[in-house]
Order: C-alpha cells, then sequence, then structure tokens
C-alpha cells in the first residue's frame, strides 16, 4: 500500500509541473508581438511622417515664384524669379492650347507672342516641391499698336547715308552709330509725324557698319544694321579705242572701289554686264561702216553712277 501511495503522488507532482509551464510560454508570445508590433509602429510613423513632410511642403504658399511681363512690340517677356527649381513653364492663352516648356533653373525668361485681340494669359510654374502655382493676367490691347517701325538706309550723294524711320501711326526718335563709335539721337520735328528722315554727312571713306534703333510712340522698337562702302568719286571711262582692223571699238572702265555695271547702247542694240565687282573691266563691240552712236553707263558698288555718249565715223 505504502507503494501504491508513492507512486500516485509522483504521478501527481508531474501533471502539475505540466500545467505551471502555460503561463510562461503565453508570456513569451505577448513579449514576441509586443516587440513587432513596435518596430511597425516605428515605420509607420517614419512613413508618415515623411508623407506629411512633403505634403507640407508641396502645398505651402511661402516662397513663391515672382513673375515680372513686359511688353515689347508683339511679344510678351516673362521674367521669371524663384526660390526652388522651376521645373517646368506652362502657359495658355483663353480657350487656346496649353504649352509647356522644361527650365529645370531658378531664374529665367521666356517670350510669348501677344494675340491680336484682348485676351486672358494663365501661366502655370511647376517647382521641386511638387507645387503647381497659377498666374492670370488680363491683356488689353484695345488702341494699343504693337507695329514696330521700318528702317531705310540708301547710299547717299558723295560721302553720306540717308536713315529713313517711318511708323504706321506715329514715330517718336531714332537713333544710330557708325562702327564704334557714339550713338546719336534723332527726334521728330512734329507730334504727328510718321517719317523721320535724317542724312549723314562727311562720312570717312571706306566700308563701315551702321547701326539704327527706330521707336514709334507706343515704345516700338525695330533694330537693324548694314554695312555701306562710303566714297565719293565716280566711275569713269578711261579709254575707248578703235579696232580698224577687226571692226571694233574697245571701252576701258575703272572705279576705285569696284564696278557693279555697265550698260551699253550701240546703233540701237544694248548690252548690260551686272555683278563685274572688278575695279577695271575691259570689253569690245561691233562697229559697222558710216555713222555710229555710242551711249555708257557705269555703276560703281557704292551706288554712283557715270553717264556718256558720243556718235563717231567708221570708214572700215
Amino acid at each position: 500500500m505504502n507503494q501504491i501511495l508513492v507512486l500516485e503522488n509522483k504521478t501527481k507532482k508531474k501533471k502539475t509541473k505540466t500545467m505551471s509551464s502555460g503561463p510562461a510560454d503565453i508570456k513569451n508570445i505577448l513579449r514576441f508581438f509586443a516587440v513587432v508590433l513596435i518596430i511597425f509602429a516605428i515605420v509607420m510613423i517614419g512613413h508618415s511622417s515623411y508623407a506629411i513632410y512633403r505634403d507640407a511642403k508641396g502645398n505651402n504658399t511661402n516662397d513663391l515664384a515672382n513673375i515680372s511681363i513686359t511688353r515689347v512690340n508683339d511679344t510678351l517677356l516673362v521674367d521669371v524669379q524663384s526660390t526652388y527649381i522651376i521645373d517646368k513653364f506652362k502657359y495658355s492663352w483663353r480657350n487656346s492650347q496649353q504649352t509647356s516648356v522644361p527650365e529645370e533653373s531658378t531664374s529665367f525668361q521666356e517670350e510669348i507672342i501677344l494675340p491680336s485681340e484682348n485676351n486672358i494669359l494663365t501661366i502655370v510654374l511647376e517647382d521641386e516641391t511638387g507645387r503647381a502655382t497659377t498666374y492670370t493676367r488680363e491683356i488689353i490691347l484695345d488702341g494699343i499698336d504693337i507695329v514696330e517701325p521700318t528702317i531705310e538706309i540708301e547710299q547717299g550723294q558723295g560721302l553720306s547715308v540717308l536713315i529713313t524711320a517711318t511708323d504706321e501711326t506715329q514715330i517718336e526718335y531714332m537713333t544710330y552709330r557708325i562702327d564704334d563709335g557714339e550713338e546719336i539721337r534723332i527726334d521728330k520735328n512734329n507730334v504727328a509725324d510718321k517719317t523721320i528722315k535724317y542724312a549723314v554727312t562727311d562720312m570717312p571713306r571706306g566700308e563701315h557698319v551702321i547701326y539704327v534703333t527706330a521707336v514709334d510712340s507706343f515704345g516700338n522698337t525695330e533694330e537693324i544694321e548694314k554695312t555701306i562702302i562710303v566714297s565719293s568719286e565716280m566711275p569713269t571711262i578711261d579709254s575707248i579705242d578703235i579696232d580698224e582692223e577687226n571692226g571694233k571699238i574697245l571701252i576701258k572702265a575703272s572705279d576705285v572701289d569696284g564696278l557693279q555695271s555697265i550698260e551699253v547702247n550701240i546703233n540701237g542694240a544694248e548690252y548690260h554686264m551686272d555683278n563685274i565687282n572688278r575695279t577695271e573691266a575691259t570689253f569690245s563691240l561691233n562697229l559697222r561702216q558710216g555713222t555710229n552712236t555710242l551711249s555708257i553707263k557705269l555703276t560703281n558698288v557704292n551706288g554712283l553712277s557715270a553717264e556718256g555718249a558720243t556718235e563717231f565715223e567708221y570708214a572700215g
């Protein structure tokens, strides 16, 4: 009996030991899940903070780009200055397709051609923070002249050049400069003048570049430059000789700066030589028995011309 009791007691002890191990396993499992939840929470908080930062930066109204718009003739010059890099510059006129220009810069200028009538301009700037900032401006063109003046530069007589500036509404003034010289301003004579004409005299002989700017009453501007050759000397006929043996007349002409063209009429027959571009030229023409009439017109590269005519007998 005593042995049986001892065995039973041992069995009971074993059962008691098995049941006491349960709470320890549960605690370990709880600890594991607690750690996992903490790590997950830290990761989620990190992602949430980044997202909130991006959102706040993408929608803030601090440090918006500055835009200034000026008109030059039929074009708007849009100057953009920004703290953040502008990725894209977009613009559109009312009821028209949007134009997108990549920039990747904090400072730049864009040109926009004006429409033919009043309109609304919309500009959108997309910057590196993700913002898309919109600017709108109404453009009123009623009563505004957007056509620039026209300029003509012509070779004058002698050592002079004639400059003409014309506008379809009202000219204001013009300026000119010869080579690297001083810029000189010429104002209109009367309020309603549409044209300014001015002769630049006593220019140095030779090749020069003349720069001219014309401005009308609405501020429209035109600029041109032109290379000119100034000379006071006329082309000349150096000699006229008769080749009795071959029945021809030999004519020699020259110009200091170069002959451009020669026109000859002999006995009613016309001959033209263009784009000669040489300082000397010699040519021959057939003669006829009896009276011969001859007229010659020489033009040099400066546009100056000289003419002559004669009548002579050829016996053959």
